[in-house]
């Protein structure tokens, strides 16, 4: 089941890169507002002018697709095995930029990618040895849903402050832990009311999980407070693709996002309850090694790479000194020299 589990998990990281990277295509390519209050403002207007775009539809659905892929894997095995390989998206979506942009890979993106994609596989290694398959209770059920309306209401105030892309990243990230989080709970749950009875693999993993089951009001509060977040954790990301790069989207998404879901799955679910204290500095590390992995990834993505050649080009240069001021002229060579004042 662990392997199923991860496999989707793997499909769905690649689903999303290719998802998030139609949907900012859009989002950017989406006309802004001439005359904007605010930045933000202008970031909430181009996103939602891309909502009808064919090609953010499109990149909607197979986001949409990933995400049922990784509602599945969520079922079948604990937060801390599936979480983690949703980090792989960020390796997939530089590749996929390389591609598009045509820009070749860099030492320090291979390097990234490298210790990223190890990291990850050393990560759900030690997590498959030690981590536990629980099922919730309604104490644990009801703490969730508690957290998960704050999450909604920090969204919101977010949302409704303007904060930056910065903010927006980090709170779409922490949302989105809590919906993986509530997610495992309602897929665990359901599979486990399908399969009672059903002679079969899954049924006989459902009944070696020790645990009270969650009553169904408890259930259903939990999958309308899921879905909530879901919808203002969607808002954020879009507004923040518009309003910065989506490199930092994605690099924050892949960081904070798992974090949170395995700190929620450790804290409330007692998914680490028998891992030992090496093992525990062992996912620390490996932990630590992803997130240099990102920062390499995002400091060396293909998207900078290409951002940063138009800049030795002399229509570049002609464009920023248009910019600066009327009496800068630059030469064929792209050499800049003062008029002189008549």
């Amino acid at each position: 089941m662990s392997l199923t589990a991860i496999a989707l998990a793997a499909i769905g990281a690649l689903g999303l890169a290719v998802g998030t990277h139609l949907q900012h295509r859009a989002v950017r390519e989406a006309p802004m507002l001439e005359d904007p209050s605010t930045e933000t403002h202008r970031a909430d207007a181009a996103a939602a002018r891309a909502l009808t775009r064919p090609v953010w539809l499109l990149g909607m659905g197979i986001v949409v697709l990933a995400t049922a892929l990784n509602v599945v894997a969520l079922g079948l095995a604990p937060i801390a095995l599936v979480q983690p390989v949703g980090s792989l998206a960020l390796v997939c979506a530089a590749l996929i930029s390389a591609l598009a942009l045509r820009v070749p890979l860099s030492r320090g993106l291979l390097v990234g990618i490298s210790l990223a994609v190890l990291s990850v596989a050393v990560f759900v290694g030690v997590s498959s040895r030690f981590a536990l398959e629980t099922r919730a209770t309604d104490s644990s059920t009801a703490l969730l849903s508690w957290l998960l309306l704050g999450l909604c209401l920090l969204g919101l105030l977010a949302i409704r402050l303007r904060t930056g892309h910065i903010a927006r990243v980090a709170c779409a990230g922490v949302i989105f832990g809590g919906v993986a989080s509530a997610v495992h709970v309602v897929a665990v749950e359901v599979i486990a009311r399908l399969a009672a009875g059903t002679p079969g693999p899954v049924s006989e993993a459902v009944r070696g999980i020790d645990a009270n089951p969650v009553s169904t009001p408890g259930l259903w509060a939990l999958v309308a407070l899921l879905a909530a977040a879901s919808g203002i954790g969607m808002w954020l990301v879009q507004t923040a693709y518009a309003s910065g790069p989506p490199e930092t989207v994605l690099a924050g998404l892949t960081v904070i996002d798992p974090l949170t879901a395995i700190a929620v799955g450790a804290m409330l679910l007692g998914e680490y309850d028998r891992i030992p204290l090496p093992g525990i500095l062992v996912l620390v590390l490996s932990g630590a090694t992803a997130l240099l992995g990102v920062f390499l990834i995002v400091r060396h993505h293909p998207g900078l790479a290409r951002a940063e050649r138009p800049r030795d080009s002399v229509g570049s240069q002609i464009r920023r000194t248009q910019i600066q001021g009327p009496l800068e002229i630059v030469a064929a060579d792209g050499a800049a020299s003062r008029n002189r004042r008549s």
